[in-house]
């Protein structure tokens, strides 16, 4: 039989032995709790000069706006999942702040949720959130998601260039606007050019149906549909996130008789117009090129032009025929393994694998570059617009096309982009507009989007959720000052240690304070102070009575 610890022990003795045991487990708890309430943003204290861990008044009333309960008393449920775990997101200085900020939202509504997934232990956590089988999704990215809705952000992208300041207010309050609105982006489908589109007013026509899935793949990035007639328009609408020009067969045309009209605006001009904020994109029958010289004039001006010849590759040909010779109309595209270009950016998972679903394209031609694909064009007038060709899949060296009553064999670009880049002078922030280009009518069948061997839905929708831009950020001044002014916005940085040193803040230009900052107040020295301090103390204390009482009394 074991002896009990208090045996031959006097009362004295045992007593203070309980409260040795109970102080130690009473410590334990205590630290416990602490790590609990700190790492829930309960109870922590705010000790930077900047105010990075807290909420500005202005986030708060536009986060009430956005996440209260409607007239009905619903509310909307939004949850907030970083990709890897909570003792990396508070070592990290870049994801602290909006960690801590995600926390301190959680904190104040009811209806926000903040989880942490380890994505390199666990990639299947996020899984429902990828745009292709195959998207990477990273340890810094944070998820936004809001019913069915999402958005997949990288959390080190909210400094501003140079790490000058830090905007995770303004960017996280434009994500949740972006979210919930009520109002959701649009994908209109230009109807006044012979073009081949889906009528959201009539679902059951030949047409709507031959389109069936991509609208399916559209109403699950986020995107109303609508129909278009340019003409019948002074501008492209604003909710347009996506113009998509699907099988023209007429050009764009402008009215000759209107031309010395004060304020006319041809078609063209306005999808031009519309391409400088936004994207589109234009799917050209190969039969048809040459029938349009004005819709091509346009895209060429984006660096792509189309070929007017259907393209074969007998080395990726999917089907054979009945006396086994290969259909070398019908192939699979071939990814690009230069992880710099840009479809890598939405297939390069695919590229390294042996078995990897195929891209297929039918009934296809061609496109190519219109520009010198070494250089981008910069834009007249604006030194900070520039456009750039950037391929998107191509076909096999053997891939051949007739042109002039011979064949022409070599790579063929089957897809590309026209990106357009614009550099803001005043937040260092790069935005862009695409005109993502095919020479394919069948790039929107159900035959190819509706195959479920075929990796088309998946990359198309990678594509859509990229190019359509659905997260455009709302003006609202937030973290300090709105980005949208001169001073670059976000709550700047004044230093990387705590100091009790005075320092100010200036404008971009160096000519103006904007804000006299005394460095920490006694105050938060003194809460640093008792944190830091208050457990060891109380240990100390503790261990010093329990000796005393033991040797002692």
């Amino acid at each position: 039989m074991k002896k009990s610890i208090f045996k031959g022990k006097s009362t004295r003795t045992k007593i203070f032995s309980v409260i040795t045991i109970v102080g130690i487990l009473l410590l334990f708890g205590l630290n416990l709790g602490l790590t609990y309430l700190g790492g829930q943003r309960l109870i922590m204290a705010d000790l930077t000069p900047e105010g990075f861990y807290t909420l500005s008044d202005k986030m708060l009333e536009v986060c009430h706006e956005i996440l209260d309960p409607d007239e009905n008393g619903e509310t909307k449920e939004i949850k907030i999942t970083f990709c890897t775990d909570p003792d990396y997101l508070v070592a990290s200085d870049k994801m602290r702040a909006t960690y801590f900020m995600a926390l301190s939202l959680q904190n104040k509504f009811d209806n926000v949720t903040v989880k942490t997934v380890n994505v390199a232990l666990d990639p299947t956590a996020v899984s429902m959130y990828r745009t292709t089988s195959r998207e990477t999704i990273a340890s810094s990215d944070v998820i936004f998601s809001y019913g069915a809705k999402y958005k997949i952000v990288d959390a080190t992208g909210f400094w501003t260039s140079n790490d000058f300041s830090y905007n995770g207010e303004y960017r996280v309050a434009s994500i949740l606007a972006s979210l919930t609105a009520i109002n959701r982006p649009v994908a209109y489908f230009v109807t006044d050019h012979g073009e081949t589109y889906y009528d959201p007013e009539n679902p059951d026509s030949e047409m709507s149906k031959s389109l069936g899935h991509l609208a399916d793949l559209l109403s699950e990035r986020g995107l109303a549909i609508k129909t278009l007639s340019i003409s019948e328009v002074d501008s492209i609408p604003e909710d347009c996130a996506l113009l998509i020009i699907n099988d023209p067969r007429t050009d764009f045309v402008y009215d000759e008789s209107r031309l010395d009209e004060f304020g006319y605006v041809s078609d063209l001009e306005k999808v031009d117009r519309y391409l400088m904020r936004e994207s589109a994109a234009v799917f050209l029958n190969k039969d048809y090129a040459v029938t349009l010289p004005n819709l091509e004039n346009l895209c060429a001006e984006w660096g792509i032009s189309f070929g007017t010849s259907q393209v074969f590759d007998p080395d990726n040909a999917l089907f054979t025929t009945m006396g086994g010779e290969s259909d070398d109309s019908v192939f699979a595209g071939v990814y690009d393994s230069n992880e710099q270009n840009f479809g890598y950016a939405y297939y390069g998972g695919y590229s390294t694998l042996t078995s990897a679903p195929k891209m297929v394209f039918s009934n296809t031609g061609y496109v190519y570059c219109s520009i010198d694909m070494s250089e981008s064009m910069v834009e007249m007038g604006n030194k900070y617009g520039s456009r750039n060709y950037a391929a998107f899949i191509g076909t096999s060296e053997n891939a051949y096309v007739y042109s002039g009553g011979a064949t022409d064999t070599g790579v063929r670009t089957l897809a590309a982009a026209g990106v357009r880049k614009n550099l803001d002078s005043y937040t260092s922030e790069n935005s862009s507009a695409y005109l993502f280009c095919t020479g394919s009518a069948d790039f929107f069948s159900n035959e190819l989007l509706g195959n479920t061997s075929y990796a088309n839905y998946d990359v198309l929708a990678s594509v859509i959720s990229n190019i359509s831009r659905t997260d455009r950020y709302a003006t609202i001044e937030l973290g300090g000052l709105s980005m949208n002014s001169t001073s670059f916005g976000g709550k700047q940085t004044l230093s990387t240690e705590l100091s009790s040193s005075p320092s100010k803040i200036y404008s971009w230009d160096a000519k103006e304070v904007l804000k006299y900052n005394k460095g920490l107040s006694g105050t938060a020295i003194t809460i640093y102070t008792i944190i830091v301090m208050a457990v060891p103390a109380a240990i100390l204390t503790v261990g010093i009575v329990v000796f005393i009482k033991r040797k002692f009394l």
